[in-house]
């Protein structure tokens, strides 16, 4: 069985800041598994952005969306990690996975093509089996 592919988006602002956060629907299942105990934060600072929309610049959203893609399919074929959400925010995109090994998924970082250099990434990683940072956050933006 696949994961679903889903996504909820809401946008609205932060600190009188735009953001938009997509996360993905219907993954209780995967949850419940306890397979994917471990929460990978990548985060993405943009060099470009755009002073009106507090977003990167429309050339550097087409390298994060590059990135976006080899990155679901570099964790998810193998089932080591699981991406359930995208936050973008003051220049600032955020990729929240949870994976079975943190092993795996730094050997599938380590597999995506740099054809234009070194992604300029962060990844951070913390236990998190029960998955409250995702629960937390999605928890608010369905309340407000």
């Amino acid at each position: 069985m696949g994961f679903s592919n889903r996504w909820i988006t809401a946008d609205g602002s932060l600190h009188d800041q735009p953001i938009t956060i997509r996360y993905r629907d219907e993954i209780e299942d995967q949850l419940k598994t306890g397979e994917y105990p471990h929460c990978i934060q990548i985060s993405w600072t943009a060099e470009d952005v755009d002073p009106e929309t507090g977003y990167p610049s429309a050339l550097e959203l087409d390298k994060i969306d590059a990135f976006n893609q080899k990155l679901m399919s570099a964790i998810e074929p193998n089932k080591h990690g699981l991406l359930v959400m995208v936050l973008m925010n003051q220049g600032i995109n955020q990729w929240i996975l949870y994976a079975r090994e943190n092993e795996e998924i730094q050997a599938d970082l380590n597999s995506i093509p740099t054809d234009a250099g070194l992604y300029p990434i962060e990844v951070v990683t913390e236990e998190d089996a029960t998955w409250q940072i995702f629960t937390e956050l999605r928890g608010a933006i369905k309340t407000h």
